[in-house]
C-alpha cells in the first residue's frame, strides 16, 4: 500500500509528476483522497479505524476515504465504500459536495490533501456493512443538529451509536459520548461544513 503510486501537484493543484504513497507523507507532497459521508435526514456516519492502523488506530473517521491512485479518475474512488465497508454504491448515488484541502502534521508524516467530498444518503441498516477488518473495526452515526454543534465548537463532548463488528460476525453495540480526542484531526469546521451541505443541499433544512 505505501508502495502505490498517486499523483502529485503543487498548491494551485495543478498536476506535477507522481511518487509513492509513502513519498508523498514522508516529504509533504500535495496528493489526492477521495472522502465519502454516509448521511440520511437525522444521522451522519463516522467509521472506526482499525487498531491495526499504523496512523490514528482506534479513531473516528470520515465513512469511507482513501488516496486515489495515479490511473484512477474521482470518480474511481467510490471503490473505497464497497472495500472498507462492503456498501455497493454507484457513483451517479452520491451527491458532489466539492474539493477542499487539509494538512495534517503528525509525528509520523506531512499529509497535505485535496479532498473531493461526497455524501451518500444512506437508507439502508447495521446489517449492510461488511467490514475490511485492517482497515475499519465499526461504524457509528451521531444526530446531524447534534454533530454540527459539535464540530462548530459549540459543544464538549458528541453522543455516538453504533457498532464494533468482529470478523467471526459477532457485533458489540456502542453508546457513549465522545471528544474531539477520539476524532482524527481534520482541518477546523471541515465536518460542520459537510452537515451544513448535508442539511441545506440535500435534505432542505436550515442550520
Amino acid at each position: 500500500m505505501e508502495q502505490e503510486i498517486v499523483k502529485v501537484f503543487n498548491e494551485q493543484h495543478e498536476q506535477i509528476g507522481t511518487a509513492t504513497r509513502a513519498e508523498v507523507h514522508e516529504k509533504g507532497l500535495w496528493h489526492e483522497t477521495f472522502h465519502c459521508w454516509l448521511v440520511n435526514e437525522d444521522y451522519i456516519y463516522f467509521q472506526i479505524r482499525s487498531a491495526q492502523k499504523k496512523d490514528y488506530p482506534g479513531l473516528l473517521d470520515i465513512t469511507a476515504a482513501g488516496h486515489l491512485l495515479a490511473t484512477e479518475t474521482v470518480e474511481s474512488g467510490i471503490r473505497e465504500v464497497k472495500e472498507e465497508l462492503g456498501l455497493d454504491i454507484h457513483v451517479h448515488e452520491v451527491v458532489k459536495m466539492g474539493m477542499t484541502s487539509c494538512s495534517i502534521v503528525s509525528e509520523n508524516m506531512i499529509d497535505n490533501e485535496f479532498c473531493h467530498v461526497y455524501t451518500y444518503p444512506f437508507k439502508h441498516d447495521w446489517d449492510s456493512f461488511e467490514l475490511q477488518y485492517e482497515e475499519v473495526s465499526g461504524v457509528v452515526r451521531a444526530k446531524l443538529d447534534e454533530a454540527e454543534a459539535f464540530f462548530l465548537g459549540e459543544t464538549a463532548t458528541l453522543n455516538i451509536e453504533g457498532y464494533e463488528y468482529f470478523p467471526d460476525g459477532k457485533r458489540v453495540k456502542i453508546v457513549r459520548p465522545v471528544s474531539t480526542a477520539q476524532f482524527i484531526p481534520y482541518r477546523e469546521l471541515y465536518v460542520a461544513h459537510v452537515i451544513q451541505f448535508v442539511k441545506e443541499k440535500m435534505f432542505n433544512k436550515k442550520s
